[in-house]
This record gives C-alpha cells, sequence and structure tokens, in this order.
C-alpha cells in the first residue's frame, strides 16, 4: 500500500510541474524515457547481483544557460543472489525501488551547433523499495553524454545511487541509455 501512495505522489508531483515549465520555457521542455543496467555496490552488491532500471522524465533546458532540470520517475530491481552450499545462508529475495527525482544537470556545451554535449547530473529523491528497505530519501551524482539527433536527443550516462531508509543503506551505480523529445 505504501509503494502505490508514493508512486501516485511521485506521478502528481511530475503532473503538477510539467505544465508550469512548459508555460516558462516551451521550446526547452523535453519528454523521455531511459532504462539500463544497475550494478549494486557495498553492502547491497554483497546481497544483491545486477538488475535493470526504467524512468519516465520531464527536463526543462532554458536556451540562455548551460543549466536544465530533470525530473524523473523510476523502478530499480536488482536480483538476489543464491548462496553456494559451501558458504550456506539463505537466498535473497530480488529488491525492488518506485523512485522520484529531481536533478540539476550542466551541460558543457560550447555552441548551439554541437552533437555531442556531456554533461554532469546530481540531484536528490525519494525511494520506496519492497521487502526490509523500506521507504528513504536518496541522493545522486554522476554524468554522461548527450546526442543530438534528427528530431530527437539521445543520452547515455552513469550515476551513483546513494539511499538510506530507517533500516537499510542502498548504494548503486545505474548505467543508463535514453532518448527524449520536444512536444
Amino acid at each position: 500500500m505504501k509503494t502505490i501512495i508514493v508512486g501516485v505522489a511521485m506521478f502528481a508531483t511530475l503532473a503538477a510541474v510539467a505544465p508550469i515549465a512548459q508555460a516558462q520555457n516551451s521550446s526547452g521542455l523535453m519528454y523521455g524515457v531511459s532504462g539500463g543496467l544497475i550494478l549494486p555496490v557495498g553492502k547491497l552488491g554483497d546481497e544483491q547481483g545486477s538488475g535493470f532500471n526504467l524512468q519516465g522524465l520531464v527536463t526543462l533546458k532554458p536556451n540562455s544557460i548551460p543549466l536544465a532540470f530533470r525530473g524523473e520517475l523510476g523502478v530499480f530491481t536488482v536480483a538476489g543472489k543464491t548462496p553456494t552450499v559451501r558458504v550456506g545462508g539463505i537466498a535473497t529475495p530480488n529488491v525492488t525501488w518506485v523512485s522520484a527525482t529531481a536533478n540539476a544537470i550542466y551541460n558543457f556545451e560550447r555552441s548551439k551547433d554541437d552533437t555531442f554535449v556531456p554533461y554532469v547530473i546530481g540531484g536528490i529523491g525519494l525511494y520506496s523499495a519492497t521487502k526490509q528497505f523500506g521507504t528513504g530519501v536518496g541522493v545522486n551524482a554522476g554524468g554522461g553524454i548527450s546526442f543530438k539527433l534528427s528530431g530527437f536527443d539521445a543520452f547515455a550516462e552513469a550515476r551513483f545511487h546513494n539511499i538510506s531508509s530507517d533500516f537499510y543503506t542502498s548504494r548503486m551505480i545505474p548505467i543508463t541509455f535514453g532518448v527524449s523529445f520536444k512536444p
């Protein structure tokens, strides 16, 4: 039930922000999707295997400054590990987080005609997980490269997510590929 409430709250936040962003600068508003591989690190990496992520995103990039803002609704899933018989122990279950993040992006764009634009990204978010991981606040930071193509943009990025809840701290590195379109 808690996951459903968090999901509805995240959707309502993006639905409220998108029209405001569009009214401020319609030429810089983009919608998109992304997905890719997740590599759990630290204690999470000891207990969980690699997984995947899927996200929907809304980006506002004003034309006059190199700073952009991206809101994301996402799902992160990592697989449980089954220990060998020699080690003993109990298999760990899969873990899934539903997330809503707000991020700032600094683009290293030299001119508007650049095809490849490197960037750094960072932000905060709310993450709600299955099992003992609970709901918590997290931060993320990383970098990527954007490819301006005909009619849409594509990007590849890697970020470090650090999620703290009452019960557990989770750390993971999603390697993500995505596309975004102007409305």
